[in-house]
């Protein structure tokens, strides 16, 4: 896919874009039932048995795959294990960044989050990653405060983002 993986922090990643791409040569309609189901992964929180994290994806698209934005919560709540940074995934294809593609998809994903018993999403993003502060605050996303996050190296300052669903 000209350049862009599912996961941003992997688009270098050569084994895990080849997975992926091996996968959808494989069986295109499994590897789209895939994207598109809710998908549910056992992931261990501290000490206790393994909970269910759920994630939602939603492919963008504008006539042409744009990217993706995806909701993540643990099953019968709104909380997320530790490792998980934030509510909300997303991502855009390069030739596609810039056309207000994630800002409309977060502003969509809102009624959908709300529908699930959330009043509010967390975001988290890179401190650098100015074009998603900017995504989040069009959204109505407010900073909450910047922090490392388990998730990523300790290196890696994080702004964590809460926003309201009933925008």
């Amino acid at each position: 896919m000209r350049g862009w993986s599912p996961d941003p922090r992997r688009q270098h990643d050569k084994s895990f874009i080849e997975t992926e791409l091996t996968a959808l040569r494989k069986d295109r309609s499994a590897f789209l039932a895939r994207t598109r189901s809710n998908e549910i992964v056992a992931t261990a929180v501290s000490n206790r048995e393994p909970q269910c994290l759920i994630a939602r994806p939603f492919w963008i698209w504008d006539g042409g795959f744009c990217g993706y934005i995806t909701l993540r919560y643990l099953a019968g709540t709104t909380q997320l294990p530790l490792h998980v940074p934030g509510h909300v995934g997303y991502s855009v294809v390069p030739w596609k960044q810039g056309r207000g593609y994630a800002t409309q998809a977060l502003r969509l994903l809102l009624p959908v989050a709300k529908a699930v018993g959330f009043t509010n999403i967390s975001i988290v993003c890179n401190e650098d990653n100015l074009a998603s502060k900017r995504v989040i605050e069009k959204a109505g996303g407010v900073l909450d405060r910047t922090s490392i996050h388990a998730s990523d190296s300790p290196t890696v300052s994080k702004l964590f983002f809460d926003l309201p669903t009933y925008l």
